[in-house]
């Protein structure tokens, strides 16, 4: 009898492998989309996702073995080879692409003097390592000798800059771990923080398994993962502002009140807008829409350097807790002033706010929330004392 060779044995094992990681793969790209998270952040994702595909169809190379190096031409061996390489920068990339998304962006002057370097210092690292692979420098980063690949001390340096972008984003989601105001922001970013773990171990792996592919025993369960946490964020998420939704608000006041006392208090204000149904029944429902999604920009903006959130409670109503101590009596204030400053409505919206401020963790979220509710109607029943002017406004935008 016959005995098979190992390497004939290990074949169809490989090929399972690349496989299903491939499938895996294109159906997280397919169910991934818009509705997970902003244009930016989605769209790294899945360039993430599209690197890792490539890099699985190049390690189809292993179903050849030795003689892959000798079966093709060679500047098709050497394009196959150096596009592996560049996957795998691409991945780092576009994951660093992934984490920086919700970063605030430069505004003004500062934007269109930063932009220019911004940007080059951003493609460098990438385009460093597409100059060595896809031109004559290749030499430096591997050979071929007869079916052999030898590698020299420039693969070092294209490590090194896949690393600038794996140490750049994990520094970034360690500030926003740090910054993290609610149990399920935090789980988010641990998963980004132990993301580098995945690639350190790929280079470990792959210098014991050269022949096998061992980056594809690993990107499904991290992808996997992390396809998972942007799921889980939307299930905390309103579609329409992108704020929280009421499910994550009441976890993070419930978290909020546990912890709170007189020397630090929780804040707690539910906000709507004025004459929300005017705005909608005169210049229809997409300008209500409209309305909603800018005062979300709107509180996003005031409250990020603050230690407070804001969620939509449902239709033009929101909540906003946090334990800022200035929150209670600036909010108002800030958020009129933005609007002033801001014209994209063609008119400055209106709104009332009621505030509580609880100081006893034995105060539950029903109860801080009856009477933020309770001040909110009152400060709503003076407002409304005065709808004409602001309903004729409506009216002469229409007309224009």
């Amino acid at each position: 009898m016959t005995e098979i060779p190992i390497e004939a044995q290990i074949k169809p094992f490989i090929f399972l492998i690349l496989l299903i990681c491939f499938l895996s793969l294109n159906i997280i790209y397919a169910k991934t989309n818009e509705n997970l998270g902003n244009k930016r952040e989605i769209n790294a994702f899945k360039g993430m996702l599209v690197s890792f595909m490539i890099y699985v169809l190049e390690d189809s190379r292993l179903l050849i073995g030795d003689a892959f190096y000798t079966a093709l031409p060679r500047p098709i061996v050497l394009f196959i080879m150096s596009t592996g390489f560049a996957s795998m920068s691409f991945a780092c990339f576009f994951w660093f692409l992934h984490v920086s998304a919700n970063l605030s962006k430069p505004s003004g002057l500062s934007k269109i003097c930063s932009f220019n370097i911004r940007t080059i210092l951003i493609h460098l690292p990438l385009a460093l390592v597409l100059l060595l692979l896809y031109t004559p420098l290749y030499v430096c980063v591997y050979e071929l000798s007869g079916n052999t690949p030898v590698f020299k001390p420039m693969l070092s340096f294209i490590l090194l800059m896949d690393y600038i972008y794996l140490i750049s984003a994990t520094i970034i989601s360690i500030r926003n771990r740090i910054q993290a105001k609610t149990k399920h922001e935090k789980k988010k970013y641990n998963s980004q923080i132990i993301f580098i773990l995945f690639f350190t171990i790929n280079g470990i792996l792959i210098a014991f398994l050269l022949n096998l592919p061992a980056i594809e025993l690993c990107v499904i369960p991290v992808v996997l993962k992390l396809f998972v946490e942007l799921q889980d964020a939307q299930i905390y998420t309103d579609a329409l502002t992108k704020l929280y939704n009421r499910r994550r608000m009441t976890d993070f006041i419930n978290e909020e009140i546990a912890t709170c006392s007189e020397e630090h208090p929780l804040t707690i204000i539910m906000m709507d807008l004025d004459y929300f149904k005017s705005i909608n029944d005169i210049l229809g429902h997409e300008e209500g829409d409209k309305a909603l999604v800018a005062i979300s920009k709107a509180m996003r903006k005031i409250l990020l350097p603050r230690n407070a959130v804001a969620a939509r409670w449902g239709g033009d109503e929101f909540v906003i807790a946090g334990k800022d101590p200035a929150l209670s009596s600036e909010f108002r204030t800030l958020l009129s002033k933005t609007f002033e400053d801001n014209k994209i409505l063609g008119y400055t919206p209106s709104f009332s706010t009621g505030t509580y401020i609880c100081t006893s963790h034995a105060t539950t979220c029903t109860e801080a929330l009856a009477y933020a509710d309770s001040a909110l109607y009152k400060d709503k029943e003076e407002r409304h004392k005065t709808a004409g002017d602001f309903i004729q406004k409506l009216h002469e935008i229409k007309m224009k």
